[in-house]
């Protein structure tokens, strides 16, 4: 291990061991897929795991959250770091619909807002916090709505576009794979009349689509749905 990242671990060691001689430290990690390719000796990220599992299942001072958007990154983080058994593997899931009412309400949401909440949002809790945000500064909710789903159709347009003209590529059990733009379009088609569908495979251009945060992989149901309900709606547009 670098001499640098061995301080840097040593030093975070002994930050938590002085705090938790008087309470219980909680260390959140979030967006973890951010560092999933670093290597610094090997990969990075399995060290750091290590590192965690040392804080919380050895030296027990301390609880660490470590957070992705990235379901498939999770599952081989969680897989190939070995962690079965020494870390729990949480979904954090969106609000029914009744809860998300429930939450909208408490925030004075009236009937048409919650009814726009439902229809563009769903019950993805970041989304339904800036909306109460956007309401508290006397942004209105509709426009709110009709923003975020133009946002979802660029940001897909733009994707597909850099597919067919330009080409991506991505790394698909460690080999770089060309992205196929048809493949892409017949995966979007699958939200055509519904909300999630059940799969089989997992193939590069699912992996491509999850990395930009536009499909989400549950794979312990083994479905694969759009992250968000802006997502859903704007892939429903091609």
């Amino acid at each position: 291990m670098p001499k640098a990242q061995k301080m840097f671990l040593n030093f975070l060691e002994e930050y938590f061991l002085k705090i938790s001689e008087t309470k219980i430290p909680i260390l959140i990690i979030d967006e973890l897929q951010v560092i999933g390719d670093l290597e610094i000796n090997g990969k990075a990220i399995y060290k750091l795991f290590n590192f965690f599992i040392r804080l919380t299942k050895e030296l027990h001072i301390c609880h660490v959250f470590a957070l992705s958007s990235d379901s498939l990154f999770i599952e081989k983080v969680y897989s190939e770091a070995m962690l079965q058994g020494r870390a729990r593997y949480l979904l954090v899931d969106d609000f029914d619909e009744k809860t998300a009412r429930k939450f909208l309400e408490k925030y004075g949401f009236v009937e048409e807002e919650i009814k726009l909440a439902n229809e563009y949002v769903g019950g993805k809790p970041a989304l339904l916090t800036t909306m109460i945000d956007e309401k508290k500064i006397g942004r209105g909710i509709k426009d709110y709505v009709e923003k975020g789903l133009a946002d979802s159709k660029e940001e897909i347009a733009q994707l597909l576009y850099y597919i067919k003209t330009i080409g991506v590529t991505i790394k698909y059990q460690g080999k770089d794979i060309d992205v196929n733009y048809e493949d892409t379009i017949e995966i979007l088609k699958n939200f055509s009349g519904k909300e999630f569908y059940k799969y089989f495979i997992i193939t590069p251009e699912h992996c491509y689509l999850v990395s930009k945060n536009i499909l989400f992989v549950d794979t312990r149901e083994k479905i694969i749905k759009p992250q968000t309900k802006f997502d859903l709606l704007a892939i429903r547009k091609f």
